[in-house]
């Protein structure tokens, strides 16, 4: 039987207004209203960039960068990227994808509608 390879692919970027932390880490489950599955597929492919006011970290963005070799609930995905754009009135910029042996889509921030299916 041959191994059935799962891609997903993310380049995802959202500016951040007014988003204090006061902790050095940060719950992702918390903050992107997802469930443990994808938090931990997704986890180390997720960073902030943040500049420091005093004793404060101010977050300015929030990125979802790289691969992973599994397949992600893309609707419920979906539904958390747009709540966080929505909640703090910004726009997501970039793309994810989702590939496996039968098929290959693309959605485009900040709708994340399938706009393209590249096979």
């Amino acid at each position: 039987m041959k191994d059935k390879q799962n891609l997903m692919t993310f380049d995802l970027k959202i500016r951040l207004k007014k988003i204090e932390f006061k902790s050095r880490q940060t719950d992702l489950k918390v903050f992107l209203k997802l469930n443990s599955h994808i938090v931990d597929s997704i986890q180390n492919i997720c960073s902030f960039s943040h500049h420091v006011d005093f004793a404060e970290a101010k977050v300015d963005a929030f990125l979802i960068r790289g691969n992973i070799n599994s397949v992600l609930n893309h609707k419920r995905f979906i539904q958390s990227l747009r709540y966080l754009q929505e909640k703090n009135r910004t726009i997501w910029s970039g793309y994810f994808t989702y590939r496996d042996k039968i098929d290959s889509f693309v959605f485009f921030a900040p709708k994340f509608e399938l706009l393209k299916n590249k096979r």
